[in-house]
């Protein structure tokens, strides 16, 4: 039987951390209503495929 060559193995991924974008934003009145109003179309989406 004739041994096959193996691949190098792939790199390691970057797990360096890094900052959260949403946990950067601090929870208010106004950012939860951007965001409400920014996924009424996915809602709207989703109403339909009921």
């Amino acid at each position: 039987m004739i041994d096959k060559p193996t691949p190098p193995a792939a790199p390691e991924p970057d797990r360096t951390p890094r900052e959260n974008s949403i946990l950067a934003e601090p929870a208010t009145v106004e950012a939860c209503r951007r965001d409400y109003d920014a996924g009424a179309d996915v809602r709207a989406l989703l109403a339909k495929q009921r």
